[in-house]
């Protein structure tokens, strides 16, 4: 009976002298498509460039469905070292209508954007329409990393593809092709990525 006392007292001293464990996690989780175009000119008098991004992605950070993003943005400047006139923009367009397909082989933009000048201090509307093309190989790449201590995990991994892409179309602004005749470079990618991390806490 003693013995049976004791061994009890001793199961129950240990129970009490357990740390009790807790975790908590979180993970993230990220797919998406871009495109980009440069456009570009410089002669000894004038300077112009324009870029042009686009994306779509859906992120996943928490319980539920993933949530879906678009969007796109456009910069221009242009300065005229003869007659000393210089202008600037940037707007962005989250309804514009962006495709890509899987392949990286073609993309396509179309939309209005709202640019403010900085040079003139004004709003305007820009009406962008670009085809993306892709051309040569696609190129991928992956990477991951791992680190955990008795408390504390996380855990990382990417993957991407990118293709250079030949950019053409109109981004126009007061009744004007900025673009037009101009030089171009263009490039679409995909990529995926996801993290978990785990914090144990006693």
């Amino acid at each position: 009976m003693k013995t049976a006392i004791v061994a009890g007292t001793i199961v129950a001293a240990l129970s009490f002298s357990l740390p009790a464990v807790a975790a908590t996690t979180t993970k993230y989780q990220f797919k998406g498509q871009n495109a980009y175009a440069s456009f570009y000119q410089y002669d000894e008098c004038n300077s112009t460039s324009v870029y042009v991004t686009a994306f779509t992605s859906r992120v996943k950070d928490g319980p539920g469905a993933p949530t879906a993003q678009m969007g796109a943005d456009l910069y221009y400047d242009n300065y005229n070292y003869c007659n000393g006139t210089y202008s600037s923009g940037y707007g962005s367009s989250p309804d514009a209508n962006f495709t890509i397909d899987n392949q990286l082989s073609s993309a396509s933009l179309n939309g209005t954007f709202v640019v403010y000048d900085y040079w003139s201090g004004t709003s305007k509307t820009a009406s962008v329409a670009l085809t993306w093309t892709g051309i040569g190989s696609t190129s991928n790449d992956k990477y991951s990393y791992t680190y955990q201590t008795p408390t504390y995990m996380t855990r990382y991994r990417s993957n991407g593809s990118f293709r250079e892409a030949q950019a053409a179309g109109s981004v126009t602004i007061d009744g004007i092709n900025l673009i037009e005749n101009l030089s171009s470079y263009g490039s679409l990618g995909s990529s995926r990525s996801g993290s978990f991390e785990r914090i144990t806490r006693r």
